[in-house]
């Protein structure tokens, strides 16, 4: 059986101290890289941030991180996918509360 690759690589170029790195995260599109993007531009300590998708064929993103103060930017990746993890939970338990509290406008097809 062939060996899976690993959800995240850090791809050449980084930094040794990896204040500065790209990540290419497997098996993610659009839709994961710019929430993560966002994610990680609202701690004051990354510098920069930025995702691609290399070819649509490709289901992989690229997210370039640069750090203030030589700070690890693997950190910073690991802090900003707790905390969309953390966002995601939130998100789940107001909506599940707001459909069982039943206080939403209904949408009738007869109208």
């Amino acid at each position: 059986m062939a060996e899976l690759p690993a959800k995240v690589t850090i791809m050449k170029g980084a930094t040794p101290d990896l204040s500065a790195a790209t990540y290419q995260i497997h098996d993610e599109t659009h839709t994961i890289g710019n929430a993560l993007r966002w994610m990680l531009m609202k701690n004051p300590k990354v510098e920069f941030c930025g995702y691609s998708a290399p070819h649509p064929s490709e289901n992989v993103i690229n997210v370039r991180i640069q750090m203030y103060d030589n700070l690890s930017s693997l950190s910073a990746l690991i802090t900003a996918l707790s905390d969309l993890d953390d966002l995601a939970v939130t998100i789940e338990e107001e909506y599940v509360a707001s459909l069982k509290s039943g206080d939403y406008e209904r949408w009738d097809e007869r109208s």
